[in-house]
């Protein structure tokens, strides 16, 4: 009988004992699973009693866990362990207890234990637990319940700012993460198309009957890239692109993309500009006015012929983690033959394009030349 209570009071022990220490906070109720019966009650007065079963119980354990991480200070003077059946012991203790407060202060409040333990394969498992506050013996740490409550509810109201202020720190990260996601979206894809994207999930594809489709294309490129260094090439290539964005975006044009040494750009859409075929033009000129400033300042001497046509094309985005907004249709074609068609630093033009900016530019007519495909195209150079 001896060994018996030595056994339940040595669990009785590791038990609170393991409890009081919270060495993994909110985990170590996954410490103090394999102490509990199957059936296991606490049945009481208090709000931690109210486990009729064992899922409530240990609930209850895992709200206190959450509620206080810090360890306890658990002292034991009085304790009395005896068996009322072979295979069933009782444990009454009490404690003092202290749990210290990040401001530095300290809560300390007695606690009275009623532990049963029920003996399951050779082994003492907790059945029944109640702990109470006694309402008399206020002498022992501080009173109950006035401080005890107040110190509880300050550590509630505390467990409320935090998470409080944790929400409102994750909103404001979330709304520069959509901040971030808009910005990085409106620097890809028009404004419009950004925009539906973002509200739908996705673009139709859009037919698109009145633009100009713009190419631009380095004259001699391989032979610069044989001569300088892969940096340096990216360099040149980031430095004159970074300005033809800046050209575009202020003749209200659409940027579409680069390949390689190529520069893809439209005007007309994704909303209608009547004068698009001049924007174009303007444009072009803007380009190659910079990169013949550009070239008396710089060492390598970039040439560029210039394709613009006019005509329907449908647009839409592709891609599903990586969207880019791209155009298709026979004008797409007819611009990028005009630019290979072209001259350095000429800008070649349909006589679609033509038509629409006679009034405003002369237009040197080339004559119909023959195109990959066999086409013959009527073809003027932009005076």
């Amino acid at each position: 009988m001896e060994a018996k209570i030595e056994e339940i009071s040595k669990t009785f022990h590791d038990f609170w004992m393991t409890w009081a220490r919270r060495a993994n906070q909110a985990d170590t109720l996954h410490d103090i699973l394999s102490f509990f019966d199957e059936e296991v009650t606490a049945i009481g007065t208090g709000e931690h009693e109210q486990g009729k079963c064992y899922e409530e119980v240990i609930q209850n354990f895992r709200d206190d866990f959450a509620e206080i991480e810090v360890p306890i200070q658990i002292d034991f003077f009085r304790e009395k362990t005896r068996l009322i059946a072979p295979t069933v012991g009782l444990v009454e203790a009490e404690a003092n207890l202290e749990i210290a407060l990040e401001e530095g202060s300290t809560v300390n409040f007695h606690l009275r234990f009623s532990t049963i333990f029920t003996q399951v394969n050779g082994l003492w498992k907790l059945s029944h637990n109640h702990v109470s506050i006694p309402s008399d013996g206020q002498n022992i740490g501080q009173s109950y319940p006035i401080d005890k409550l107040k110190a509880k509810n300050d550590r509630l109201q505390k467990l409320v700012d935090e998470r409080t202020n944790a929400l409102q720190k994750r909103t404001l990260q979330l709304k520069k993460e959509k901040e971030k996601t808009e910005n990085l979206l409106h620097n890809i894809l028009p404004k419009v198309v950004a925009n539906e994207l973002m509200a739908k999930g996705e673009v139709m594809p859009t037919n698109f009957e009145n633009v100009s489709v713009l190419f631009t294309d380095f004259v001699g490129f391989t032979k610069i890239t044989s001569s300088i260094s892969p940096e340096d090439l990216v360099k040149e290539l980031n430095d004159i692109f970074h300005q033809f964005d800046k050209v575009i975006k202020a003749e209200e044009m659409e940027k579409i993309k680069t390949i390689g040494d190529s520069y893809m750009a439209v005007c007309g859409l994704p909303e209608a500009n009547p004068a698009h075929a001049l924007r174009s033009i303007q444009a072009a000129k803007k380009m190659l006015t910079y990169l013949e400033q550009r070239n008396e300042q710089h060492q390598i001497e970039w040439k560029m012929r210039i394709g613009i046509h006019s005509g329907p094309v449908m647009a839409g985005v592709v891609g599903c983690h990586k969207f880019s907004y791209d155009l298709w249709g026979n004008t797409v074609n007819i611009a990028s033959r005009l630019e290979n068609a072209s001259e350095a630093g000429k800008i070649n033009v349909s006589s679609q394009t033509s038509d629409l900016i006679k009034d405003y530019f002369s237009c040197d007519y080339r004559g119909k030349i023959e195109v990959k495909g066999g086409e013959q195209i009527d073809m003027y150079f932009i005076a």
